[in-house]
């Protein structure tokens, strides 16, 4: 008989070695069951509480060409952790004669093995739950007491322990990227810079528009620690002071309010100030080229454009 086996390991305490041992105890049962595997479908890093996973979709998808008979597992919560998906893709398995077995679990064909596999699903739906509540009590608790609550820290911190404390490697970076914009340096010139200059995010890529936008309204940086809805006051070690931080958002506010003004090369001086007669929304400053190449000009209502 055909077999296909799939693995997967979610990003909890898990990683590519988990991969690993779950192919072999797969290939060592299909050795002894006499079953040849002719497919591997892997998913790394993705919950089984959810079916948005590639290799598993791809799977369904080629059970169709009945190219194989049975889908092989190390157990039964590698292929799902949520009831509903678990019975509504074996259906679809099982409309083009294809069933799913678990290399770790005896599961034995009569009525009592259709108990069994029922019980080891609840269970397994039970167990993600229950590490999902404890995952999310342990980041609540962690919250309190300001520390970190996993991810990565925003530029200019280190963690140790899961404590803040300000990184001397790249907490420069942050001042000078407030400075430049409280002097006037758009965002995009502001990226060319710290691009030109070899500087890296927290994620160690590139800078851009829309991570130097959140480096600058992040709060933390005045040593609030936020977490979800909460703040709390002085819970982080500061990096910006409170004059420059809030020059910034003012700024910010600024140029949400009247973008044109901001991205042009003309100053529009009637920003802000000019409003449509018609539908009395804010008219904004425009630039651009024709045809010929002649600059032009225009104010248009946001209403319309």
């Amino acid at each position: 008989m055909n077999v296909v086996i799939y693995a997967r390991f979610s990003s909890h305490s898990q990683n590519e070695q988990s991969i690993e041992g779950q192919l072999k105890t797969c290939y060592d049962f299909a050795h002894k069951q006499g079953y040849t595997v002719i497919a591997e479908y892997i998913d790394r890093a993705l919950s089984g509480t959810t079916d948005n996973r590639p290799q598993f979709l791809k799977m369904i998808e080629d059970s169709n060409k009945k190219h194989f008979d049975g889908v092989l597992v190390y157990q039964l919560d590698r292929f799902a952790r949520n009831r509903y998906d678990s019975a509504t893709y074996k259906a679809k398995l099982k409309k083009n004669g294809v069933r799913v077995y678990s290399a770790r679990e005896n599961i034995t064909d009569d009525a009592s093995g259709i108990l069994v596999e029922g019980l080891l699903e609840s269970m397994a739906e039970y167990y993600s739950a229950e590490l999902s509540q404890k995952i999310r009590r342990g980041m609540d608790i962690n919250a309190e007491k300001c520390l970190c609550t996993g991810g990565y820290p925003a530029l200019g911190y280190k963690i140790i322990d899961k404590q803040f404390y300000i990184d001397e490697a790249t907490a420069p970076i942050v001042q000078q990227i407030f400075e430049l914009y409280a002097s006037g340096k758009t965002v995009v010139e502001i990226c060319d810079i710290l691009n030109a200059q070899g500087y890296k995010t927290s994620r160690g890529v590139a800078f851009n528009k829309n991570s130097l936008r959140t480096i600058l309204q992040n709060k933390r940086y005045i040593g609030i620690y936020t977490y979800k809805d909460k703040e709390i006051p002085d819970g982080i070690p500061r990096i910006i002071d409170d004059d420059l931080f809030y020059k910034v958002a003012q700024r910010m506010e600024t140029n949400k309010k009247a973008p044109a003004k901001a991205k042009a090369q003309e100053e529009y001086l009637l920003t802000t100030k000019l409003f449509c007669g018609h539908c009395k929304e804010m008219m904004r400053g425009y630039g651009g080229t024709g045809k010929l190449g002649k600059h032009y000009h225009y104010y248009a209502c946001n209403g319309k454009i």
